[in-house]
């Protein structure tokens, strides 16, 4: 009797500490995005004070963007051994207190180094908080609507880092870049004592073998990577010169921030919306039409001017937001040996090619004009949506996907 009348207040108990755990690897995910997603905004100032070429911003971008996803696969088979806790927490305050740094590089190769450095904290604490997320939301099958929550914070730090950035250059210049260290230095630190306090179990182990019926396979991982890195070839390349673009048909620098937070806010929301719609309608139809819809809503924004041309980016954001949560819980079924290291592979690998891309739009833009490079990104979200159709066809009959 006494068993039967403890195991709900044990169930609700459990569900707290998931809520607390799952809640607060967003937060971290907020203030890491917010404190490294404003380098679009600076590129002009500093392709200003340091002579920077398009394809040298580029390779700026490929730098950071290597950094923060080459790594993603190492660190996340460590946190699948090590406390994914602790890496989570200490790896947002190591991020910011780099990258704050960015607005008083001296030199092209200084900041070079610096992106470099502070990416390996961004490396660190995705797949680690993403394996926390996943272990916390095991019990309820409810992956998708965890990730969701986990990708949100993320998206809604990058969609107002641009934004509070472009403000404070605007009013301090490039000293305003300082003003994200206090602030990662904060939320690292109650990270760490809020996974001591709230979520004592230590999270280590291949969290993802607690699915006993799924089943590793190369195939199926290999496809949802490459769906990722179309998806992040488009976005990291679109986000990198659109405030350029914008500049150079006569808009302010602030016009260009706000014209990312619509795109960023919007995939705030999408990535809520993809990842509970994905437990109810399984993870690859949810990614085959997001990536399918993309390429003709970019035509379309290209092609617009005015407020339509903001209600695409919005748009945009949503497609874009929507493969988010559900690229990473895709990876975590069909490869369940680890947790971590299946987000770290997914979120490592598939994020690279972005800043590849961003270094080829840079270097097309040099010989062809920005406006010819631009039009090239139609390509990626087609490719992407081809590689969940041959998902669809080759996977999904042999294995339930949103589970």
């Amino acid at each position: 009797m006494t068993r039967l009348s403890t195991a709900p207040a044990l169930g609700r108990t459990l569900r707290s500490q998931a809520l607390w755990a799952i809640g607060l690897t967003a937060l971290g995910h907020f203030a890491l995005e917010l404190a490294h997603g404003f380098l679009p905004v600076v590129y002009p100032l500093l392709q200003e004070r340091l002579t920077l070429s398009y394809s040298q911003i580029g390779t700026v971008a490929l730098a950071s963007t290597s950094a923060v996803t080459l790594a993603q696969p190492l660190f996340g088979h460590l946190s699948d051994r090590w406390d994914a806790r602790t890496v989570a927490a200490w790896s947002v305050a190591w991020l910011a207190g780099l990258i704050g740094l960015v607005g008083l590089v001296p030199s092209y190769p200084a900041l070079l180094g610096l992106v470099v450095l502070a990416g390996l904290g961004s490396a660190a604490f995705h797949p680690a908080a993403a394996s926390v997320a996943s272990h916390a939301a095991r019990a309820s099958r409810r992956k998708g609507a965890a990730m969701s929550l986990f990708s949100v914070g993320g998206n809604l730090g990058a969609a107002l880092s641009p934004l509070l950035m472009a403000l404070a250059l605007h009013r301090l210049g490039l000293a305003g870049t300082l003003g994200v260290i206090p602030l990662g230095l904060a939320v690292g630190g109650l990270l760490w004592l809020g996974f001591r306090e709230g979520h004592g179990a230590r999270q280590t182990g291949p969290t993802a073998l607690d699915d006993a019926r799924s089943q590793a396979s190369l195939l199926a991982l290999s496809l949802v990577v490459l769906a990722a890195a179309a998806r992040s070839w488009f976005q990291i390349a679109f986000m990198t010169y659109l405030p350029t673009w914008l500049e150079a048909q006569g808009h302010p620098l602030l016009y260009g921030g706000q014209m990312l937070f619509a795109f960023s806010a919007l995939v705030g929301g999408g990535s809520l919306v993809g990842g509970v719609l994905s437990d109810r309608v399984g993870r690859w139809p949810v990614m085959w039409v997001s990536l399918g819809l993309l390429a003709p809503t970019y035509g379309l924004f290209l092609a617009a001017r005015g407020p339509a041309q903001m209600v695409l980016a919005g748009l945009m954001g949503l497609l874009v937001g929507g493969t988010f949560p559900v690229a990473v819980v895709m990876a975590q079924e069909v490869w369940p040996r680890g947790a971590g290291f299946a987000a770290g592979v997914v979120m490592g690998l598939g994020w690279w090619p972005g800043g590849l891309g961003s270094w080829l739009t840079g270097t097309l833009a040099d010989r062809m004009g920005l406006d010819t490079a631009l039009a090239f990104l139609l390509l990626p979200p087609l490719v992407g949506a081809a590689a969940m159709g041959v998902f669809g066809l080759r996977v999904r009959p042999r294995r339930q996907t949103n589970t």
